[in-house]
């Protein structure tokens, strides 16, 4: 009889020694494919990469980094490297001599992507956009600035200034003007002002109409210490 019991308490403890056995093995094996799972999921989805911009200096970066997906959560340092367009080390250069000595410190988004969901542009695309553009071997606006150096030491000014108040929204308009025909540096900078205070002046009126009155009141700030004598700036100043 005692032989009985000893034996049945010994097959019951082996019992339980399998079954802890078996509960650790499959927790390993979980965590393992839970692991591996996560692992490809932060491979395919959550590879963050994208570029910004910098206007006060005239330089873009691209950056890159890991992240939990769906959640956003940061994982790994941010890598960043230049990624300067020609056009643009050109245009600081010959026409915008009075960049900040000190590092940039704003930077506009100008492309993101996440995972293999595509990339998203954002404003200052259409900025790069333009300075990367080319029909030859030299970016477009490098040969049309030194082919017509008067009126790019107008032209390249406005753009940077439009660029620092995240208006880019304005700088198709710009380009376009310089680039439909032959003008004088006078004539390009009487257009560029006009459509510019025009432009400000729809804008203004925009933010008004939608409730966004600190926007408004920026934007006619701005626009007044470019064009103090505009008729229609000066009736929106009135009306605050």
């Amino acid at each position: 009889m005692s032989t009985s019991v000893s034996t049945s308490a010994q097959s019951g403890k082996s019992s339980a020694k399998r079954n802890r056995s078996i509960r650790v093995w499959v927790s390993v094996s979980a965590a393992i494919i839970i692991c591996v799972v996560l692992g490809l999921l932060i491979r395919t989805q959550g590879f963050v990469r994208g570029s910004e911009f910098a206007p006060t200096h005239f330089v873009q970066r691209s950056f890159s980094f890991y992240e939990i997906p769906f959640f956003h959560w940061q994982i790994t340092p941010i890598r960043r490297s230049d990624d300067t367009p020609p056009a643009a080390t050109y245009v600081k250069t010959a026409h915008l001599k009075k960049l900040p000595l000190a590092k940039a410190s704003v930077w506009h988004l100008v492309s993101l992507s996440r995972g293999i969901s595509g990339t998203t542009t954002a404003d200052a695309n259409l900025l790069v956009a333009q300075l990367k553009f080319s029909e030859k071997s030299d970016p477009y606006w490098v040969d049309w600035s030194k082919q017509n150096p008067k009126q790019a030491a107008i032209l390249w000014p406005i753009i940077q200034r439009l660029a620092e108040r995240e208006l880019y929204v304005f700088i198709p308009m710009v380009f376009a003007t310089a680039d439909s025909q032959d003008r004088s540096p006078a004539e390009l900078q009487k257009i560029l002002d006009e459509q510019l205070a025009q432009e400000y002046v729809s804008l203004i009126k925009d933010m008004r109409e939608a409730g966004n009155v600190t926007l408004a009141a920026t934007l006619l700030s701005e626009s007044l210490a470019d064009y103090p004598n505009h008729p229609d700036l000066q009736r929106l100043s009135i009306k605050k």
